[in-house]
């Protein structure tokens, strides 16, 4: 009877400790989950370390670790680790908006997807898996997540959405904020036979000044036109390539030229031009009318869709995140999610970064075609 009894005292204490071992034990292959999605772990450390890239380039103290400092007033890890959740909690939204606005991906998105992913992955893969991110999971927060992202956008803003721009207010946009304009240009500089560069002197400044001052009459006086010159200083300089540049630009958001550009095109009135030197450059520069351009811009699907996300895309981007901050039809895998730090990634703030973040993605940049 005894040895009865200690035999099942035995059983029974190794099924309470097989029981304790298991109710210890954390399944960690998934991140948060409802009825209809499951979110893979590998999601929400790619976020957390895309977090991590994101924080580390808005630290304020460049010598200090970004650990050590504070991102929009919170501790940078709060700060990465809020970003985290909320853009792994946005897969469920992206897929709640796909329903709800009855979108699905083409065949062509879904391979382009596939391709997207294939190819940061080849780059990537090395850094990622070494902290536990699939190439399944980061096709979900990256390839996926972003045509997803920019779906929903112009499926929202665009014809026939919820809040479809009117017409009226592209056009306006349009008109207000881009400039049209073409011109040639010389550098003022030399480049030596070692590789060194020189700027030019004073007479060689002059005989350059002298050179676009007369194309610049010829084209005010209408005796030529903007390609006339620019293929004639084409052949009196011996260049090979076309030299006439022609832009209509937001210039009040474009980095690609100098201020003192755009502070002459603003002074300038459409049909005008002038010969100025600006930026180490010398340009004969003509501004269009910019309303010419219109029809083609809002006629284009590339070029309007860019208008779109210049107009829209800080709106729907806070918008998208405030759905995923107060998204409720979910469980999270806690145990999981505070099993990862963005600590583990200090020794790789020097190796090379996983492609863009999805937070750091707006639909202006795959609108505009950048």
């Amino acid at each position: 009877m005894i040895k009865s009894l200690k035999k099942g005292v035995a059983v029974l204490l190794a099924f309470a400790m097989a029981a304790s071992t298991a109710a210890c034990s954390t399944d960690k292959s998934w991140a948060m989950k409802n009825d209809s999605f499951t979110a893979p772990i590998g999601v929400y450390i790619y976020n957390l370390y895309a977090a991590y890239q994101g924080a580390d380039s808005m630290k304020t103290d460049p010598t200090k670790p970004v650990l050590d400092q504070k991102i929009e007033n919170k501790s940078a890890d709060a700060y990465m680790k809020d970003k985290a959740l909320t853009y792994t909690k946005m897969l469920f939204v992206l897929n709640d908006k796909m329903k709800e606005l009855n979108l699905t991906l083409t065949p062509e998105e879904t391979k382009a997807i596939g391709s997207a992913t294939d190819a940061q992955w080849e780059q990537a893969s090395t850094t990622l898996e070494k902290y536990g991110i699939s190439k399944e999971s980061f096709n979900l927060a990256y390839a996926d997540f972003y045509t997803k992202y920019q779906k929903i956008f112009t499926g929202l803003y665009g014809k026939g959405g919820k809040k479809e721009v009117p017409e009226s207010e592209l056009k306006s946009y349009f008109e207000k904020n881009y400039t049209d304009f073409t011109f040639i240009a010389k550098s003022l500089y030399n480049t030596k036979s070692d590789g060194s560069v020189a700027a030019f002197t004073d007479k060689e400044k002059a005989a350059v000044k002298a050179q676009f001052d007369a194309y610049a009459a010829d084209v005010a006086s209408k005796k030529k036109t903007m390609k006339q010159i620019a293929d004639e200083y084409k052949t009196a300089s011996k260049q090979t390539t076309e030299q006439l540049q022609n832009v209509t630009e937001n210039l009040n958001t474009s980095t690609g030229y100098p201020a003192e550009l755009k502070k002459l095109l603003d002074s300038m009135k459409p049909g005008e031009v002038k010969s100025a030197e600006i930026s180490g450059a010398h340009l004969v520069v003509m501004k269009n009318d910019i309303s010419a351009k219109t029809k083609d811009e809002l006629g284009a699907e590339s070029s309007r869709n860019n208008l779109l996300a210049e107009m829209k895309a800080e709106e729907f981007s806070k918008d998208m995140e405030k759905a995923a901050q107060s998204y409720s039809n979910i469980t999270l895998n806690q145990k999981a999610l505070d099993s990862y730090s963005p600590s583990m990634f200090v020794a790789a703030a020097s190796s090379a970064a996983a492609p863009a973040a999805p937070q750091a993605s707006t639909p202006a940049s795959t609108a505009s075609g950048k």
